[in-house]
């Protein structure tokens, strides 16, 4: 099932103080899990409303499902931090 990957701003602003390859891995491991749910995803604890984190090397990406009358299914990515930030 194929989702469509929504960037938030500080998610965006995030992105660009990356290097290059990073940016391309991060961008690289969201489509992934877009497209076929891969890549090493765990829920949040007590985040509400449910959050998630997908780990690509020593960055994290925090997201969220869209909630269905938004964007159906929509990957919505709120942070991309190192893991001694998330």
């Amino acid at each position: 099932m194929k989702r469509d990957v929504v960037w938030t701003r500080p998610a965006v602003k995030d992105l660009g103080r990356l290097e290059r390859s990073d940016r391309e891995r991060v961008t690289t491991a969201i489509s992934g899990f877009a497209e076929d749910d891969s890549g090493d995803v765990r829920r949040l604890v007590d985040a509400h409303p449910p959050r998630f984190r997908l780990r690509v090397g020593s960055l994290r990406l925090i997201f969220t499902l869209a909630h269905p009358h938004q964007r159906p299914g929509a990957v919505v990515v709120l942070r991309v931090l190192p893991r001694d930030k998330a």
